[in-house]
């Protein structure tokens, strides 16, 4: 028979993971620390898992806290957006937020922002432009866009609400043979931040390469990637089917990169709402892969 999670014990659970420490979480919670430590007993209990461990870096999670966490913070997400209306959502005015992105936040973090804010809103509607960060930056400006998220490393002018780091990664099939004399990249398109990072940390190590595909689209690129033509340095969440992260003692480390919000000026609660989804997505994948200790600001 199936049985209900307790939001009280997944909040003690994410505020943990954020906080990188029960001391920390404690206090924000404004809890005593063997309190929370029961509340994640009692979750880790319920789902018959353990789903924390202590690391010199703190609190991390073990595989099984990885997967429950952005469920978790789905959840806790549609419950504080429920809990201050009771179902307010359907009597919303009409309204449209127009939402700037760059091509790498597209994919399953957006689907599931989009349908949770919806679900809350059901007569809002969103309007999504994918461009550069520049042209974002540009129709930020203007006020044609209520809310972007953008690479922070471009000169917008601007403050960004918040910025989250996240890993990159070398990408392709695991059949490629990485030993060769020169490594096959498949490589986006100039300006590109991803591709100085990568040619650089390259450069740095000494290996040699050679561009065997180029293009500006993140779709392309992941097919050249799919078709096995060769290795790329992609976000966490951009793997297509049947790509992996590739670790290799020929494959240097690759640098994090980030990944900033900025709103228009006298933005709507509206836009908070989004600000806060996005931020869960994003820093959900930075977590899932390597702990971050942050929380939304």
């Amino acid at each position: 028979m199936a049985t209900d999670l307790d939001t009280g014990l997944l909040r003690a659970f994410v505020t943990v993971l954020r906080a990188g420490s029960i001391n920390r979480a404690a206090s924000g919670l404004a809890r005593t620390q063997p309190a929370l430590s029961q509340q994640i007993r009692k979750l880790e209990e319920h789902v018959g898992q353990t789903l924390l461990l202590r690391s010199p870096r703190g609190i991390v999670p073990t595989m099984a806290g990885a997967a429950l966490l952005p469920y978790a913070e789905r959840i806790l997400a549609l419950t504080d957006e429920l809990v201050p209306g009771c179902g307010a959502g359907e009597q919303d005015e009409d309204r449209c937020y127009h939402i700037g992105l760059i091509e790498d936040v597209v994919g399953a973090r957006l689907v599931t922002v989009l349908s949770d804010f919806i679900a809350a809103h059901p007569r809002w509607q969103l309007s999504i432009t994918v461009a550069s960060t520049t042209r974002l930056g540009e129709l930020l400006a203007v006020g044609e866009l209520d809310l972007i998220i953008a690479d922070p490393a471009w000169p917008l002018g601007l403050t960004p609400r918040w910025q989250v780091s996240c890993p990159l990664l070398w990408a392709g099939l695991t059949t490629l043979d990485l030993t060769t004399s020169t490594l096959p990249l498949v490589l986006f398109a100039a300006p590109c931040l991803w591709r100085d990072i990568s040619l650089a940390s390259l450069q740095q190590a000494g290996v040699a390469w050679r561009c065997v595909f180029e293009s500006a689209n993140l779709q392309a690129v992941q097919v050249a990637l799919q078709a096995g033509l060769g290795i790329s340095a992609l976000l966490a969440g951009t793997l297509p089917a049947g790509v992996q992260v590739l670790r290799h003692e020929h494959l240097p480390d690759l640098p994090p990169v980030q990944l900033a919000l900025y709103t228009r000026d006298g933005a709507e609660s509206g836009v908070e709402q989004l600000s806060r989804l996005f931020y869960r997505e994003i820093s959900g994948l930075s977590l899932r892969v390597e702990p971050v200790g942050a929380s939304y600001p």
